[in-house]
């Protein structure tokens, strides 16, 4: 299991940096003697992942501006369900005075919740939910939001009768769930478009995945596809580079999630067609506020802190760079 820990220092705040320690495969920042500030634990479900990191980044930021408050643990689960839920009792067993979770699994990691409200210890989630959301403060976008973005923008660069390929995160988690549901809900159900999805399947977030899948589909459909669909950009950045090996770009449609610094540059490019916006700063800054807010306000739930997706291309690119 891998730690990454993390205390900030009021000291090498006020040098204007961090300091670090490395020990046990973790990172940390000593905090000074003095006041006892609050301890928050946070459950990262995967930081290999680049947009997951990006959040994380932020909510360390913020901890930096705050340290006279709080220090901040983070353990990264690895996209492992059993990693994060040991992770998830050691921040109880310890006493940590608030919990952030990105929850890995949607159904599998509702009792990390359930077991942190019956230990008293106030938890919120962050961009990623569970099946009981709604005992808790969210943190994030509503996920059938980018979905349906995705589904505008495609009504209007696909001909009714398409062909598209759908690239999706780990089964089960949130954002695959609800990514989904708002693309059918908003176009593949629509008879009016009769689009075809060829294949649907799971890449894992992981852009080596992608790549393969989308060449192994290319191979196994002709080159017979109007579009590549990803539920994040990494995915997208793996279709597109297969697409680009076939010389078949001018001919396949891609579009991700998130607007990682990576697909910006693809899409003002003109490579990457377009993608959603998913404001991962602001979710790790409010993810560490709305944990400070349970802790000062002495209460389980406080109301949600949506964050709105927005649909990039190369016409409004500039604007997310």
């Amino acid at each position: 299991m891998k730690r990454i820990v993390c205390v900030l220092a009021v000291a090498a705040m006020l040098l204007g940096a961090a300091s670090s320690l490395f020990a046990g495969g973790g990172q940390a920042a000593k905090a000074p003697s003095g006041p006892q500030k609050y301890r928050i634990g946070y459950l990262s479900k995967n930081q290999s992942d680049t947009f997951v990191k990006n959040i994380s980044d932020a909510l360390l930021a913020r901890a930096a501006e705050l340290s006279d408050q709080c220090t901040v643990t983070i353990m990264d689960a690895q996209g492992e369900i059993n990693n994060q839920i040991q992770q998830a009792e050691d921040f109880i067993t310890q006493r940590y005075d608030a919990i952030i979770l990105n929850a890995v699994d949607y159904e599998g990691c509702a009792p990390i919740v359930d077991k942190a409200l019956e230990a008293k210890i106030p938890i919120c989630a962050v961009n990623t939910t569970t099946t009981n959301i709604d005992k808790i403060c969210y943190v994030g976008s509503n996920d059938a939001d980018a979905g349906k973005i995705q589904a505008e923008y495609l009504r209007k660069v696909l001909k009714p009768g398409a062909k598209i390929v759908y690239l999706e995160g780990p089964i089960g988690i949130s954002p695959q769930i609800f990514r989904r549901q708002g693309l059918w809900d908003n176009l593949i159900n629509d008879k009016s478009m009769n689009i075809q999805v060829l294949d649907a399947q799971t890449a894992n977030w992981k852009r080596d995945q992608a790549m393969t899948l989308t060449e192994n589909w290319l191979t196994r459909f002709n080159n017979n596809i109007d579009a590549v669909v990803c539920q994040n950009d990494d995915m997208a950045l793996g279709a597109l580079e297969a697409v680009e090996a076939k010389g078949l770009k001018s001919k396949i449609i891609i579009i991700g999630v998130d607007a990682i610094k990576d697909a910006l540059a693809a899409v003002k490019a003109g490579r990457l067609d377009a993608t959603v916006f998913q404001d991962a700063a602001g979710q790790g800054r409010g993810g560490l506020d709305a944990a400070l807010e349970l802790l000062k306000t002495k209460q389980t739930k406080i109301p949600d802190k949506m964050i709105p997706f927005k649909e990039v291309t190369k016409e409004n690119v500039d604007q997310f760079m």
